[in-house]
C-alpha cells in the first residue's frame, strides 16, 4: 500500500466532520473560472483522498460540496504534494480548518481567520459605537493593523502563493491624482501563477470600470501600458482577452472603440496572441465592420439614390442632427422601431432632425412602398447593387441599425433604440444651449511686484490655478501642472498661478526652487477679499480652465482630468 502511495505525485486528503455524504470536488481557481480537477465521494469517516500521478500546477485551489465552497488552499510549486486537511461543518459554515504537511497552508488558514476576526470587529464597532467620528477613527486604526500584518505575510511568503495572495488583498494607498497610474502596482504581471487566482479579473474590473473614467482614449492608453510593459506571455494573453471581452460586451456606448483597438492593435498583430484561428477570424471581421463607424468619427460617406434614381449624398444634408436608420422588410424589430421613429418625427418636427433611411435590400417594389409610407421630409435611399459598402462602413450585419450624427456629421450615437436616440438628441441640444459664465477678473501682483490681472492674460486657454505650498498635495499638483504646461504650450495654453498665502519671501523662494518661472505667478499682497469673494480657495489646490474670452470651460478639476482635456481634447493652436 505504501509503495503505491509513494508513486503518486499528489496526495490531498480532506476529512469533514459534520459534512454531507455528497461528492467533494477538488477545483482550481483560474481567473473568474472554477475548474474542476477531480471528484470523490466521502468514505464512512467523511474523508476523501485525491491522488494523481502528475503534479498539480501552482495556484489557489478549493474544495466544493453541494455547490458550496468549503475553503481554499494553496499549492506554490509543481512538485510532489502530500497534504491533508480537517474541517468541521456547522450550520452550513466551514470552521476549525486545520492543515498538515504544509506550513504555508497553516499560515494561510491563520491569515484568513485573522482577516475574518478583524473585519467582524470593524463591523461591531460601526454598529455599536454611538459617535460616528470615533467609530471611523477606530476602524481606520484597525485597518492600519490589518494592512501592517498583511504586508508582513506578503514579505514572509514572498516567493509563495500566499505572498501573491497577501500582496493583493489591498490596493496601494494613493492620492486621487495617482490612482490611474499606480492602482495596479501590487499586481505582478510577470508572475504566471497569478493566473490561477481570482486576482486579475477582480483588479482589472475595478481599475477599468471604477477607477478610470469611461473615456475610450484613456482606457486604451492604460490597456496598452499594461500590455506593453513587463508581462508574462500567458498573463498577457489572459489580460488582452479579458479586456477585449469586457469592452466588447459593455452596455456603455463608445466602449466598442476600446474593443476594436485591442483586437486590431494586439490580437491581429501580436504573434503571441494569434493561437486560435477561429477567434482571430471573428476579431478581424469585428474590426473590419466597426473601424469606420466608431463614436466620435466622421460618418463614412454615403452617396445613395432614392427610388427615382436621384443621388442623395449624406454629407450634403444641412441639419442640426441627422439620424441614419438601416432597415429591411420581413424584420419585425425594424417595423416596430420605424413606427417609433415616425411617431418621434411627428412629435418633434421643429427640432432640426433629418432622417436618412437606408433600405438594405434590392426589392424595388418594397422600396417604393416604404418611400411612400415614410414622412415626406425623410430621405429614403437604397443600394440595389450593394456597391457602396454600407455594410462594412456602418456595421450593418443585422437590422435595424440606427446612428445619430451632429451637424458636422460626426457620430455621436450608434446602435441606438428610439428611446435612447430621443434622450441623446435632447441632451446634446441642451449642451448647445449652455452659456458659459465668465470668470471674475482679479487684479494681483507678480513676484516682481508688477500689477497683473487675469484678463491681461492673452492665450487661447488659461488655466486659473490657486495653490498654497503649505497644503499637503499642492507641491505634487504644482509640479505636475508645470510639466503639463511645458509640454502643451503649443496649444495656446497659459497658467495664471495664484499663491493664496501671505509669506512673500517663502513664496519667492518656492518659485525659484521649483523653477516655476515660465508661467504667470501672482499673489495678493493685501489682506482684502479680492480673491475669496469670487473663488472658493479655502481648500487648495483649485484648478479652472478658461477659454480665450475667460469663460469657465471647467472648474474643480483634478490634475488627471485637466491632463486628459489638454492632451486628448485640445487641438494644437494654429
Amino acid at each position: 500500500m505504501w509503495s503505491l502511495l509513494l508513486a503518486f505525485m499528489h496526495s490531498i486528503v480532506l476529512c469533514l466532520n459534520g459534512g454531507s455524504p455528497s461528492p467533494v470536488i477538488l477545483a482550481l481557481q483560474r481567473g473568474e473560472q472554477v475548474v474542476p480537477i477531480d471528484t470523490l465521494s466521502p468514505d464512512h469517516l467523511g474523508c476523501v483522498r485525491f491522488l494523481g500521478d502528475s503534479p498539480l500546477e501552482p495556484g489557489q485551489y478549493l474544495f466544493v460540496q453541494d455547490n458550496r465552497r468549503l475553503f481554499n488552499f494553496l499549492i506554490s510549486s509543481a512538485t510532489k504534494t502530500d497534504m491533508s486537511f480537517t474541517a468541521h461543518i456547522s450550520n452550513g459554515r466551514t470552521v476549525e480548518i486545520m492543515a498538515e504537511g504544509s506550513e504555508e497552508n497553516s499560515a494561510y488558514i491563520r491569515f484568513y481567520r485573522f482577516l475574518q476576526e478583524r473585519y467582524a470587529q470593524a463591523n461591531d464597532i460601526l454598529e455599536q459605537e454611538t459617535d460616528p467620528e470615533k467609530a471611523m477613527q477606530d476602524v481606520e486604526r484597525l485597518e492600519s493593523t490589518i494592512r501592517e500584518y498583511t504586508g508582513f505575510i506578503a514579505e514572509q511568503y514572498e516567493d509563495c502563493m500566499l505572498g501573491i495572495i497577501a500582496k493583493n488583498i489591498f490596493t496601494p494607498v494613493l492620492a486621487q491624482e495617482n490612482a490611474s497610474l499606480h492602482y495596479l502596482d501590487n499586481v505582478d504581471f510577470t508572475e504566471e501563477r497569478i493566473l490561477n487566482t481570482s486576482i486579475l479579473p477582480l483588479r482589472l474590473n475595478e481599475y477599468f470600470l471604477k477607477v478610470l473614467p469611461p473615456v475610450p482614449d484613456t482606457l486604451i492608453s492604460h490597456a496598452d501600458r499594461i500590455l506593453e510593459g513587463k508581462i508574462h506571455p500567458l498573463v498577457k494573453e489572459y489580460v488582452a482577452r479579458y479586456l477585449f471581452t469586457l469592452f466588447f460586451t459593455s452596455d456603455i456606448m463608445g466602449m466598442e472603440s476600446v474593443a476594436v483597438h485591442l483586437a486590431d492593435r494586439w490580437f491581429l498583430t501580436d504573434a503571441l496572441l494569434q493561437q486560435e484561428k477561429d477567434l482571430l477570424e471573428e476579431m478581424a471581421t469585428f474590426v473590419r465592420f466597426n473601424k469606420q463607424c466608431l463614436l466620435g468619427m466622421k460618418a463614412p460617406e454615403l452617396d445613395l439614390p432614392d427610388v427615382w434614381g436621384q443621388v442623395r449624398p449624406l454629407d450634403q444634408i444641412k441639419a442640426r442632427f441627422t439620424v441614419i436608420v438601416f432597415f429591411e422588410d420581413n424584420c419585425p424589430v425594424c417595423s416596430d422601431e420605424l413606427l417609433k421613429l415616425i411617431r418621434y418625427h411627428e412629435e418633434h418636427r421643429d427640432n432640426g432632425v433629418q432622417f436618412y433611411a437606408v433600405y438594405t435590400q434590392d426589392n424595388r417594389e418594397v422600396m417604393s412602398r416604404y418611400a411612400s409610407f415614410f414622412p415626406k421630409e425623410w430621405i429614403t435611399v437604397w443600394d440595389p447593387d450593394f456597391s457602396s459598402g454600407f455594410h462594412e462602413k456602418y456595421n450593418v450585419r443585422s437590422t435595424p441599425r440606427i446612428y445619430l450624427l451632429d451637424k458636422e456629421k460626426k457620430i455621436i450615437g450608434r446602435d441606438l433604440g428610439t428611446e435612447t436616440l430621443e434622450r441623446l438628441i435632447r441632451d446634446h441640444a441642451a449642451e448647445e444651449e449652455i452659456v458659459l459664465k465668465k470668470a471674475p477678473d482679479i487684479m494681483l501682483e507678480t513676484e516682481n511686484k508688477a500689477s497683473f490681472s487675469l484678463y491681461d492674460v492673452e492665450a487661447t486657454y488659461t488655466i486659473l490655478y490657486f495653490y498654497d505650498p503649505a497644503c499637503s498635495v499642492c507641491g505634487f499638483t504644482t509640479a505636475g501642472l508645470y510639466d503639463l504646461f511645458l509640454k502643451a504650450r503649443d496649444k495656446g495654453l497659459m497658467v495664471f498661478a495664484v499663491y493664496t498665502g501671505h509669506d512673500y519671501v517663502s513664496w519667492r523662494k518656492w518659485i525659484g526652487e521649483g523653477d516655476f518661472t515660465d508661467w504667470i505667478n501672482v499673489w495678493n499682497p493685501s489682506s482684502d477679499d479680492r480673491i475669496s469673494k469670487y473663488y472658493n480657495v479655502n481648500d487648495p489646490p483649485l484648478i479652472l480652465l478658461l477659454d480665450k474670452e475667460k469663460h469657465v470651460v471647467a472648474d474643480q478639476l483634478s490634475l488627471e482630468a485637466l491632463s486628459y482635456i489638454v492632451n486628448e481634447l485640445m487641438p494644437v493652436a494654429l
